[in-house]
C-alpha cells in the first residue's frame, strides 16, 4: 500500500494529503510504523487536511500534536477539514 498522506502524532485527528484524494478513494498513511487508511468522503485537494478521527462540534482539531482550531460542526473520518468546518478563533 503506497501512502498518500502524512500524520505526525497518534493524537492527530487529521492527515495532510500528499496527493489529491477523490471521493471514495483510499487515503493511506503510516503511523508508528503501521499502515492505516481512511476512505475520502469527498474530493480533497493536495496538501489539504482530511479527518482520520471523529471530531465533535466544539472539540479541538489536532495536527502535528497541536490544536489547530475548533470544529464548527461534527467532522467524520474521510471529511475534508478546512474553513467550512474548522475555526481558528479562540485557539
Amino acid at each position: 500500500m503506497k501512502t498518500n498522506a502524512l500524520i505526525a502524532s497518534p493524537e492527530d485527528s487529521v492527515v495532510t494529503l500528499t496527493a489529491e484524494a477523490a471521493r471514495g478513494g483510499k487515503v493511506c498513511f503510516s503511523l508508528d510504523g503501521k499502515l492505516a487508511e481512511v476512505i475520502a468522503g469527498e474530493d480533497v485537494p493536495v496538501y489539504h487536511k482530511l479527518a482520520v478521527k471523529t471530531v465533535k462540534k466544539g472539540q479541538p482539531v489536532i495536527k502535528y500534536g497541536e490544536v489547530i482550531g475548533i470544529a464548527r460542526a461534527d467532522i467524520q473520518p474521510g471529511e475534508w477539514v478546512h474553513t467550512h468546518n474548522l475555526s481558528s478563533d479562540g485557539r
